[in-house]
């Protein structure tokens, strides 16, 4: 059959997101406890400092290569991509476990960075090869396996961590790396064809993303809206601290998984949502994101703003899924790759951005502050999405 040969059918949507799940456990599941692996490598001081170099680093690496992956994939495929993110993550992970010193993790976590990026190329295969009609739909599903395997990530990670180690919990995820990265070929999940459009080089390639003024403009509302998520990070974990200091560690873990429940909701909901125009859905998530973060910092109490959190997941799940859409569909055929990874790599410069302007906010001008820099960077990116146009309607048939 043609859409069996052609399209992303269900079977394949099955199989990637189930890998995106698998992964997402992985990359969730040991981060929260990397500054206590620093401490078990006899590091004595200055530890919030290698701690935040450590997690930054690993951006940096992943924001230089992410273009040049994505080049890549439109020349070579997307499934080699996935199991070179998997497999590779997975030998790295094996060596962190193994490391002596703060100096072999930081060099590590920098590979790890430089080698990552499984996700972007399981969403630029489901982008390639879905139908313009199943486009949303199956992009919602990714991207509600993503946000259940953050949420299951960090029990995973706690439970392995307390059961095996620090140590233990990051052989285990190199394990879980290993599988994503096999999957794609051991359950033979169908690419379709090269497009003679990647025959340009990998520069050229990337230079031609850029260029197109509609694509760039939607990269850098995806810097503005990454940079409004990070914001709020280093500072939330220290206003539940002065909300319920008796229950901070349990009610920071809250506030930071409710989103990914709603997100996991929303998404396949948000996916079948294809009558409303593309833009206009991109634009109400911007604007709902924009006032939700900034109720969020006038929040009295731990019931608002988890109330608040749960809500901001809806939108949240709007906005990821259109942007995603707007890239695929922007980008064109052939040059998806590129445009994703030119994406993926302008949101890692979103999120060294963001974290350090929420911390410097919080720190200079009071906790709620970081929340209100992020709504004003919510609504920067709002204002820009109206320079950016519907796309043309594609023909429905298969890819």
């Amino acid at each position: 059959m043609h859409l069996f040969q052609f399209s992303l059918d269900d079977r394949n949507l099955f199989l990637i997101s189930i890998g995106v799940f698998i992964a997402q456990i992985a990359f969730s599941s040991i981060t929260p406890f990397l500054p206590s692996l620093l401490i078990e490598l006899g590091l004595e001081s200055n530890i919030s400092f290698w701690s935040s170099l450590i997690f930054s680093i690993h951006a940096v690496t992943f924001g230089i290569m992410a273009p040049v992956w994505g080049a890549i994939s439109d020349r070579y495929g997307k499934k080699p991509m996935m199991a070179r993110a998997g497999l590779g993550m997975g030998v790295v992970y094996f060596l962190m476990a193994a490391s002596k010193n703060h100096i072999q993790l930081l060099m590590l976590r920098a590979l790890n960075g430089a080698l990552s990026g499984y996700i972007p190329a399981a969403i630029t295969l489901v982008a390639s090869t879905s139908s313009p009609d199943r486009l949303s739909h199956n992009l919602g599903m990714v991207n509600a396996a993503s946000a259940v395997g953050a949420i299951t990530g960090p029990m995973i990670g706690g439970l392995t961590a307390k059961l095996f180690g620090v140590r233990g919990s990051l052989a285990f995820t190199g394990f879980l790396l290993t599988i994503a990265g096999v999957l794609p070929y051991v359950t033979r999940i169908k690419e379709a064809p090269r497009s003679k459009k990647a025959e340009d080089s990998i520069k050229d390639s990337i230079i031609k993303t850029f260029k197109n003024r509609q694509l760039t403009l939607v990269f850098m509302t995806g810097l503005l809206t990454q940079a409004a998520l990070m914001a709020i990070l280093p500072t939330l974990s220290l206003v539940m601290r002065k909300m319920a200091p008796e229950n901070a560690e349990l009610y920071t873990g809250m506030v930071f998984s409710i989103i990914g429940i709603s997100t996991a909701i929303a998404s396949p909901f948000i996916g079948k949502m294809t009558g409303i125009p593309l833009t206009s859905l991109y634009r109400w998530s911007l604007a709902g994101s924009s006032l939700l973060t900034a109720l969020q910092g006038l929040a009295g109490s731990v019931a608002s703003l988890l109330i608040l959190r749960f809500i901001f997941g809806f939108f949240n799940a709007a906005m990821t899924i259109s942007g995603n859409v707007l890239i695929a569909k922007v980008g064109g055929r052939g040059r998806q790759g590129s445009s994703f990874g030119v994406y993926n790599g302008i949101m890692s410069i979103g999120l060294v951005f963001g974290s350090t302007l929420g911390g410097i906010m919080g720190d200079r001008f009071g906790l709620a502050y970081s929340f209100f820099g992020s709504a004003c960077l919510f609504l920067a990116a709002y204002l820009l999405s109206f320079f950016v146009k519907e796309p043309v309607r594609e023909d429905s048939g298969a890819v």
